[in-house]
């Protein structure tokens, strides 16, 4: 067992890149862009440019932050650089939402290989599926960073062809979209935003691999801005394809409207094994670069003394330190959640809304910070015009608040937070 603290600093530019990219461009592309226009109708490419209106100045302050503050710790490091006490908070919270986004990632791909193999929507079938792609992404997890990053290196450049390709195949079909279909409205272009919005989250996630970046300060918020300039155009794209191509009442266009798609522009023969490659590729760059963040949340955790010492959590192993015994929590977690879908306490759809709405929370919890530790003038007032609409658009996710406040109060059960508030903030984002 390895003695070293901190992770070794091994992540170039590139690298960041990639992984915001496959941690970004996941389970959402493949099933969103149809339950989207399912809800917004017509008008459902403005809720996909919405989420990126909305998500703009959340990563304007999380990329000030990541550039500061690099740390293990991540969206829960940066709360804990202005709140102490909440911090531990912050970290159960993340580690509730990856316990359900990761896995919901999974299903994701499973459905889609489930479907190439004719095994429909077993959801028995769909578990073991899903646990053998989190299998895979978490063997490389523990072999070490190098392994992990040559494996997003080469999935991401697979998906971001392959998504490109099919997209722009379709765009002869684009002059047909009908934009009156499903008698669009902006409540329900809202709505299509609440649940597009987990496609828009991820670059949390970026903030927990800043340990390992070589230069942090230049490289985590190049790479964001990077990743958001390439992401909302493949969205975009992607969402118009979906309303090119798919009728609205089309029985895949909840399930798998990449089928659809594909069997459009290829034709049905190709269909089933173009789209079950392509979502393979995409579930598999999406976890590897999701399990990279959640074990270096958990490791931190562990390794600040918020987690029982008996569990190591906060030890690292082998000659490259990683952390296996955080690893190992995460697979635990992401069985429970799995067996959680199998026995039908949650579906497909809860997993991916609440995972999606602790994000957003995360995200408007981070402009809290930038506000508390900013102290320009013009700082300040776009802190609080992006946190008013953080409030404004949080009512949306409904009574799945609920799961949110219970995780953030769960390890303050007992104890008080009283001293949350009492500790001056280190300066930050000052210009």
């Amino acid at each position: 067992m390895s003695t070293q603290q901190n992770l070794r600093r091994s992540l170039g530019l590139f690298g960041a890149i990639s992984l915001a990219l496959g941690i970004v461009v996941g389970a959402g592309m493949l099933t969103l862009p149809g339950l989207v226009y399912r809800q917004a109708g017509g008008w459902a490419h403005w809720a996909w440019l919405l989420d990126a209106v909305i998500v703009l100045p959340l990563l304007f302050v999380f990329a000030v932050l990541g550039r500061r503050y690099p740390g293990a710790g991540g969206v829960a490091g940066f709360v804990g650089q202005a709140f102490p006490g909440l911090q531990v908070g912050c970290s159960y919270l993340l580690v509730g939402t990856f316990g359900l986004g990761i896995p919901a990632i999974a299903l994701t791909g499973a459905a889609y290989a489930a479907g190439a193999v004719g095994l429909g929507d077993n959801r028995v079938a769909l578990t073991a599926l899903a646990a053998a792609l989190l299998t895979t992404t978490l063997a490389a997890a523990w072999a070490g960073t190098r392994l992990a990053g040559a494996l997003q290196h080469g999935l991401v450049a697979l998906m971001i062809g392959g998504l490109a390709v099919i997209t722009l195949f379709t765009l002869p079909h684009w002059p047909t979209v009908d934009f009156s279909a499903g008698n669009p409205s902006f409540t329900a272009v809202w709505h299509g935003a609440a649940l597009a919005f987990f496609a828009y989250t991820g670059w949390e996630m970026l903030s927990f691999l800043s340990e390992e970046m070589r230069n942090p300060h230049r490289d985590f918020p190049l790479s964001v801005a990077v990743s958001l300039v390439l992401v909302v155009a493949l969205y975009v794209g992607v969402s118009l394809a979906v309303q090119a191509m798919v009728p609205l009442d089309d029985p895949l266009m909840v399930t798998a409207p990449f089928l659809a798609i594909v069997q459009g522009v290829f034709g049905g023969l190709y269909a089933v094994p173009m789209v079950a490659g392509l979502a393979t590729l995409i579930i598999l760059a999406n976890l590897n670069g999701a399990v990279w963040a959640a074990s270096r949340l958990v490791y931190d955790t562990g390794r600040r003394g918020d987690a029982p010492e008996k569990w190591h959590l906060g030890h690292l192993s082998g000659a490259h330190g990683t952390p296996r015994y955080a690893i190992g929590a995460i697979a635990v977690v992401f069985a429970l959640a799995l067996a959680g879908f199998a026995v039908e306490l949650w579906d497909l759809a809860a997993m991916l809304m609440l995972a999606g709405q602790n994000f957003f929370l995360l995200y408007a919890m981070c402009i809290v910070v930038f506000l508390k530790v900013a102290k320009a003038l013009p700082s300040r007032l776009f802190a609080i015009s992006a946190l008013a609409v953080c409030a404004a658009f949080a009512p949306a996710f409904g009574w799945g608040l609920i799961y949110a406040g219970v995780l953030f109060a769960l390890p303050y059960a007992g104890r008080g937070v009283s001293g949350a508030f009492r500790t001056k903030p280190r300066d930050v984002a000052s210009r």
